[in-house]
């Protein structure tokens, strides 16, 4: 099979993921009504709520795919449709009716929202590129198909992150192919946007006009609807709690249990979505205060709240505690057994994020925060623009002033703070990387229009014109192109997807490899890469060989040839394909802290080479990448 009809077969017609994404929110639709009702939540009582009941049902189908993740393996396709159809033909009515009473307004907002969908849709309907997306963020799904269940797989420790979008991804991969995943992704920046609207136009039209647009023309948020991230995930459930404290607030109980479960998924996207959570306890606390709710009470809530987050988020990271005896892995597992594999992998990963993106020391605290709105070489090659840290001072200022009239308020504001606070501390402190902060946006965004609520008239307008001027400074057109180009290269991307990855990954060499391994190698051929990890488009059984970046494979490397050939014997491997002189142009996290031991390694397969354990394999126009046979 070539790369071209790998890819192809992958993809599948164009509607597949299309179907399998609207069955999948119409479902989510569907339940998270019925969940809100149960909860004494009125029919759309509030603008947003059926937002709310989208993302609380994507949420719990999340945790349903996860406890039934067997049978969304190995279930027919049509088994898996006909199951999402009860609730998806029930969820379908339901937005039927809302939609009948729509005003004026509201069909504006929704019609802004369709004609952002057809500017920003290419991306999603091309093959995955990205070094993530070919790593794991998608790569993983298949290798979970490949061996029929979500086990934590040895040689990719991304595995073994919590990942609660994963499990949704999973689903819709099994029925609507590789590009389901950016749609998903996708379809939550665009629930945001209108999201953001509406929970901020309480503090007026025009604030939320000029703040919603400072969201969406961040360089950040262009950035992040073009690939499979996971920061959309821990943003959505983040305005769910803010919604959530909005439709529920008087009502004790369920705010608690609503807000905890919010709180809990977005700890379950990923361990930063679990810094992002303490800014909604603090949100709740701060909700509790101002309320002026007896202690007593409050505790009691507070236990619901953190029983509803760890029944939430206990899944998800229960999967890694079995498989590793670490529910945070890698990450911990120094403290566990410092000699262990598993510790020198931790190291790995710790390096990946604080030896490449950021500022070092207690300095990155003071003024990060300012740096990461315009220098895109320091972190991960996205900003958010001059209209962050603009809003930020504003509404830090605006909540002072009024704090000084209103000490309530100012207690208030100090919960409040509190939270956004201790994640942008987490940030600083770990992986500084633009993407990272997403989630932080929102509660600026919220700061800065509470605090121009309480500013005089004359003040708040001048305000919103500085933050409106702020976000047309910052706005970077070549972002917004991505997406023209996208449409261009569309044809090629369906018709000749292999051309098309060649293009997009801007490395043919490997493309080339990919093409040569299907057309050639032996189908029950098991290939290890070495000094790459994007297995998304291998064509045959892949596992991965770095030296520290997991622990299956040469961690530590072995002392002599004969022991490294020992591991690719045990390991069933057949094929190598090592990249040598150095990193892939397309790893977005080089590091240099084990040359020395990857060199190691290199002189053991050289080793080999010579006493004919290892066969170079030659393949026209693969460059630096090389494929070595395994002679057994």
């Amino acid at each position: 099979m070539t790369l071209n009809e790998l890819i192809a077969a992958m993809q599948g017609a164009w509607y597949e993921p299309a179907a399998a994404f609207l069955i999948l929110l119409l479902a989510a639709y569907g339940i998270g009504c019925l969940l809100l009702e149960k909860l004494g939540c009125r029919k759309d009582a509030h603008p947003g709520s059926g937002l709310l009941a989208l993302v609380a049902g994507l949420d719990l189908l999340a945790v349903v795919f996860r406890l039934g993740d067997y049978a969304v393996i190995h279930l027919p396709a049509g088994v898996l449709y006909g199951a999402a159809a009860v609730p998806a033909v029930y969820g379908a009515c339901r937005l039927a009716r809302r939609a009948a009473g729509f005003g004026r307004e509201e069909w504006g907002l929704w019609g802004g929202v369709l004609i952002l969908a057809g500017i920003t849709a290419a991306p999603a309907f091309v093959p995955p590129f990205s070094w993530d997306e070919q790593s794991y963020q998608v790569a993983l799904m298949y290798r979970y198909l490949e061996q029929g269940s979500t086990a934590v797989v040895a040689d990719n420790p991304y595995s073994a992150l919590s990942s609660m979008p994963h499990f949704l991804m999973l689903w819709g991969v099994r029925l609507g192919g590789v590009n389901f995943p950016r749609l998903q992704v996708l379809g939550c920046c665009l629930i945001a946007v209108p999201w953001i609207y509406l929970l901020l136009l309480r503090f007026g039209r025009k604030t939320a006009l000029v703040l919603t647009a400072a969201f969406l023309l961040s360089p950040l948020t262009g950035g992040m609807w073009r690939e499979v991230y996971l920061e959309p995930f821990i943003l959505l459930n983040l305005l769910a709690g803010a919604q959530a404290i909005r439709v529920f607030r008087g009502r004790l109980l369920p705010l608690a249990l609503l807000t905890g479960f919010f709180a809990g998924m977005a700890a379950a996207v990923k361990l930063t979505g679990g810094a992002a959570s303490l800014a909604l306890l603090c949100l709740f606390f701060c909700v509790l205060a101002f309320d002026r709710v007896p202690r007593r009470r409050a505790g009691f809530a507070f236990a619901w709240f953190a029983a509803a987050g760890l029944a939430a988020a206990v899944p998800f990271y229960l999967r890694p505690l079995l498989a590793t005896g670490n529910p945070f892995y890698p990450f911990g597992a120094a403290y566990i057994d410092p000699a262990a594999p598993a510790a020198a992998v931790e190291v790995y990963h710790s390096l990946l994020g604080t030896s490449r993106f950021g500022l070092a020391g207690i300095g990155s605290f003071f003024s990060s925060w300012i740096i990461v709105a315009y220098r895109r070489e320091i972190y991960d090659g996205y900003v958010l623009g001059w209209q962050f840290p603009v809003m930020l001072a504003i509404g830090a200022f605006a909540w002072y002033w009024a704090a000084r009239r209103f000490r309530r308020k100012g207690l208030a504001f100090l919960w409040a703070a509190a939270g956004g606070v201790l994640f942008y501390l987490y940030w600083c402190v770990s992986s500084q990387q633009a993407r990272f902060i997403l989630p932080l946006f929102f509660p600026v965004l919220f700061l800065a229009a509470s605090g121009l609520a309480w500013l005089p008239v004359r003040w708040r307008n001048a305000a919103l014109a500085v933050i409106a001027a702020a976000t047309l400074l910052s706005f970077q057109p070549e972002v917004w192109k991505n997406f023209y180009y996208a449409w261009r290269s569309m044809p090629v991307a369906r018709q000749a997807p292999a051309d098309f990855l060649r293009f997009a990954d801007r490395e043919k060499e490997y493309a080339n490899l990919l093409d040569y391994i299907g057309r050639t190698l032996p189908e029950e051929a098991k290939v290890m890469l070495v000094f790459d990890r994007r297995g998304l488009y291998m064509p045959r059984r892949c596992v991965l060989g770095t030296p520290f970046f997991q622990e299956t494979f040469f961690t530590p490397v072995p002392g002599s040839p004969e022991e490294a050939y020992g591991e690719l014997v045990r390991g069933g491997v057949d094929y190598i394909v090592i990249l040598v002189g150095g990193e892939s142009p397309r790893n977005p996290d080089p590091i240099s802290d084990f040359d020395r031991e990857n060199e190691q390694l290199t002189l053991h397969f050289l080793e080999l080479l010579k006493r004919e354990k290892l066969l170079f394999v030659p393949v026209p126009e693969s460059g630096r990448y090389r494929l070595l046979k395994v002679v057994r």
